[in-house]
């Protein structure tokens, strides 16, 4: 009786398999698997005497499936079943070099080649003797530590990661931490994150480790299979397979690598690109290359949400501050800003000062041509005053038609010099809206300065009030100061 692991999605083809066995006479025991896990239990707990595995099933890679075979059970015979001239083609790929132990078929010859595989199983047990039985179980828990070791350093080194990714507050601390981990989970590998920059959609490298490779400074997203394709590319053996155009090939060999887009929330952010460090891959660089692609994948996932994270919450706080008919900063932030500068001034000695203004009759607009003409004075109002601050200016809508614009280190007379040149423009505007002229537009504004008028945000803006109540009741469309 000869105990079978058939490796097969279908339940019918996998009966229809035993069938054919069993009229050819062969007196067979069988467990039908379908997913790697079990496929590795099942090695395990059940020890077949031989494996049968279809060519293609959906979640579970033939490739995969015949390399744990041959780490938990070398030796057992190994019989690919293909149905097509193209799965005989791709099993033709990786069985090439496989061992004698494994074998390919057609259903319809799976008879005789069982009978083969298991006359020549049979044959090898008898040569080998206990010795290669206590060598395949030494090889096999040596394997097994080496890769739970291997598994339970990354798994702790993914976590650290993942804790600094989530803590990270700028885009630099997150590029930082790639860098810093990158090497420790990704061993034997040089790695590079890229990130897109729209104009032109080139890419450009924010973070990596080992050696630096030529011409992978900067290039486009057409340059990138993976990118193109908007799935991971692995390249095992460069002179078999195509290389991505920001790869270039000078006088050494191209090793192997990894590229895997990085997406978050829909979007296309950049890529991460992972290459072998031996100039001639082995076998064994080769398979660490592959064996990256789930763990790289994670860190993909966990870098670009990170990414989009600290995206939204950039956008969520320029919405908190900003206003967003005339994309002014507003009372919120000024109130924040100015406090930070008094005691900036405070601590340098440094002057500061203050204009408020306020749109003259700016009622009048609304009750005589609505509110979308005063919203069209509003904006024009706040584009004149973006025009009239230097960089580390900033000019604020408060409320309504109320602006207030907050100079740092510049004195008292230089204030009120501004504040007659913002008049005049204001007072020059020629505005209309839904074909009537809007007329002359007027501004009464005051200023107010530390520390001669306020030493605190409240009195030293309440002092800039005063000074503009002083301007309307002196006629408007005039500076006044406190």
């Amino acid at each position: 009786m000869h105990k079978i692991l058939i490796v097969e999605d279908v339940e019918a083809v996998a009966d229809l398999q035993i069938l054919k066995l069993m009229r050819a006479g062969a007196a067979v025991e069988t467990r039908r698997v379908d997913t790697p896990q079990d496929f590795t239990r099942q090695l395990e707990l059940y020890a077949p005497d031989a494996i049968l595995c279809s060519a293609s099933v959906p979640r579970f890679s033939a490739v995969t499936a015949l390399a744990m075979a041959q780490s938990l059970r070398p030796g057992t015979p190994f019989i690919f079943v293909f149905k097509t001239a193209d799965e005989e083609a791709a099993v033709d790929t990786f069985t090439r070099h496989a061992g004698d132990n494994v074998f390919k078929t057609s259903p319809g010859n799976l008879p005789w080649t069982f009978g083969r595989a298991m006359k020549q199983a049979e044959e090898h047990k008898a040569a080998d003797g206990q010795g290669f039985a206590i060598a395949r179980m030494t090889r096999m828990y040596a394997n097994q530590v080496r890769e739970l070791d291997q598994l339970r350093h990354q798994h702790l080194v993914f976590r650290k990661l993942s804790r600094y990714l989530k803590a990270a507050v700028t885009p630099a601390e997150v590029y930082a931490a790639v860098e810093c981990f990158g090497p420790q989970l990704f061993r034997r590998t040089n790695g590079r994150l890229y990130l897109i920059h729209s104009p032109g959609k080139h890419l450009e490298s924010v973070a990596n480790w080992g050696e630096r490779s030529p011409g992978e400074q900067a290039f486009t997203v057409q340059d990138c299979w993976a990118l193109r394709q908007t799935q991971a590319h692995w390249v095992g053996d460069p002179r078999t397979e195509l290389l991505c155009g920001h790869v270039t090939s000078d006088s050494r060999p191209v090793p192997s690598y990894l590229c895997v887009p990085l997406f978050a929330q829909g979007e296309t952010l950049g890529l991460l690109h992972l290459r072998g460090v031996e100039e001639e891959s082995t076998s064994e660089d080769v398979d660490s290359i592959e064996s990256c692609l789930n763990l790289a994948t994670a860190v993909t996932e966990e870098t670009g949400l990170a990414l989009a994270n600290l995206k939204v919450r950039d956008t969520l706080h320029e919405q908190s501050i900003r206003d967003p008919l005339t994309g002014l900063y507003n009372r919120r932030f000024l109130e924040e800003f100015l406090l930070r500068e008094l005691a900036r001034a405070d601590r340098k000695k440094h002057a500061l000062s203050v204009i408020t203004l306020d749109i003259d009759h700016f009622k009048r607009i609304n009750d005589t041509l609505g509110h979308g003409a005063g919203d069209v004075v509003l904006r024009r109002v706040g584009l004149l005053l973006q025009g009239y601050v230097r960089e580390s200016d900033i000019a604020c809508r408060v409320g309504g038609e109320e602006f207030s614009l907050l100079l740092p280190e510049a004195s008292m007379q230089i204030a009120a010099q501004r504040a007659e040149n913002i008049r005049g423009g204001v007072h020059d505007l020629r505005l209309k809206y839904d074909g009537h002229n809007l007329g002359a537009i007027t501004i009464s504004l005051g200023v107010a300065a530390f520390p001669e008028h306020g030493t605190t945000p409240d009195t030293l803006i309440r002092a800039a009030d005063q000074a503009l109540y002083e301007a309307k009741s002196r006629g408007r469309d005039r500076v006044a100061s406190a």
